[in-house]
C-alpha cells in the first residue's frame, strides 16, 4: 500500500516528527484553545458597550457649559429668541389703524415732498442764512421754555433761559447763538421745556398713542400740551393769522435738517418702522421728562 493510502496514527506522527518538535506544537495548540474563547467573549461584550467606553472616555465639560431641560420644562431664564412673540408696547395704542394710516401718509409726505424740497432749499440757501433763521426761531420760542420751567418749579433753569435770551437778543436779535457754549449755573436741555413735559413732571402719564398728519407722533398728554404751547408761542399773537402761520411754517421747514436724518435712519433700520417710531418717541419723551 502506498503512503497516501495509510490511515493517520498519532503515535507514528510523534515518532516521525521526533520528540524535540512535539513540545512547542502542543504548547501552541493548548494556548489557542485557552485564549480564543476569551477573545470571542470579550468581543461580544464590547459590541454591547457605548463607543465612548471602548475608544476612550467622553470629554468633560465645564459646569454650566450646556444645560438640557426636558421637553415642556424650559425655564423662563433660558435666553432664547422667540420670534413669534410681538414686543410689548410701552404705551397704549387703541387707535392703531388710524395711526398706521397717518404714519404712511406722513412717511410719503416727508420722504417724497418735504425732503426733496428741503434739499433744494439747502442747495440754494447759504449755510449762514439757514443757521441764522434757525437761531432766530429758537430764540423767539423763549417764552415757551421760560414759562414751562417756572411751572415745573425749575427756577434756576428758568434763569439760564432768560440769560441766554437776553444775550442773544441784545447782541444779534437772536440770529446768532452767542450764549452757546457759555458755562451756566445748571445744565439746560437745548431743546427746552414744553407744556407736555410739564404735565409729565406733574405725574400725568402718556395716555394713548396718536399720530397727527404733518405733525407726527404724539400722545394724549402731549396733544394737550401742544394746545397749551400755543398760548406761549409768540407767533400765536401775530396778526393777521395768515402771516403768523406762514412765518412759523417757514421757520419750522428750515429746521427740518435736525429731523429728516434721524427719521430716515430709524425708518430704514427697523423691521416695522411704525413700532420703532412709537417706541422711540415714548422713550425720548420719557427721557425729556426725567432729566
Amino acid at each position: 500500500m502506498s503512503n497516501s493510502a495509510r490511515p493517520f496514527r498519532f503515535g507514528s506522527f510523534v515518532r516521525s516528527t521526533g520528540g524535540g518538535h512535539l513540545a512547542p506544537a502542543c504548547c501552541l495548540l493548548l494556548f489557542l484553545v485557552w485564549v480564543l474563547p476569551a477573545v470571542a467573549s470579550a468581543a461580544q461584550a464590547d459590541a454591547t458597550r457605548a463607543p465612548s467606553t471602548v475608544y476612550g472616555a467622553s470629554p468633560v465639560l465645564t459646569p454650566g457649559a450646556i444645560t438640557v431641560h426636558p421637553y415642556g420644562q424650559m425655564q423662563q431664564s433660558d435666553n432664547l429668541d422667540d420670534y413669534d412673540a410681538a414686543p410689548a408696547a410701552s404705551i397704549a395704542d387703541p387707535l392703531e389703524p388710524w395711526n398706521r394710516f397717518w404714519f404712511h401718509f406722513n412717511d410719503i409726505f416727508y420722504l417724497y415732498i418735504a425732503k426733496p424740497a428741503y434739499d433744494a432749499w439747502v442747495f440754494i440757501t447759504p449755510r449762514q442764512i439757514r443757521s441764522g433763521l434757525k437761531n432766530f426761531f429758537s430764540n423767539a420760542l423763549f417764552p415757551m421754555r421760560f414759562i414751562n420751567n417756572i411751572l415745573q418749579f425749575r427756577f434756576m433753569e428758568a434763569g439760564v433761559e432768560f440769560g441766554r435770551f437776553f444775550i442773544n437778543t441784545i447782541t444779534s436779535l437772536g440770529f446768532a447763538d452767542v450764549a452757546k457754549g457759555k458755562k451756566t449755573i445748571v445744565p439746560v436741555d437745548p431743546s427746552g421745556e414744553d407744556f407736555g413735559q410739564t404735565l409729565g413732571r406733574w405725574g400725568i402719564g402718556h395716555g394713548f398713542y396718536v399720530i397727527w398728519p404733518f405733525i407726527g407722533p404724539s400722545s394724549a398728554r402731549d396733544s394737550i400740551g401742544r394746545a397749551g404751547d400755543c398760548f406761549t408761542d409768540p407767533f400765536f399773537y401775530v396778526y393777521p393769522w395768515e402771516l403768523a402761520t406762514s412765518s412759523e411754517m417757514a421757520l419750522r421747514f428750515n429746521a427740518l435738517g435736525d429731523v429728516l436724518p434721524l427719521y430716515e435712519d430709524l425708518n430704514n433700520a427697523a423691521v416695522d418702522p411704525y413700532i420703532a417710531m412709537r417706541e422711540a418717541y415714548v422713550n425720548f419723551r420719557n427721557a425729556q421728562v426725567q432729566h
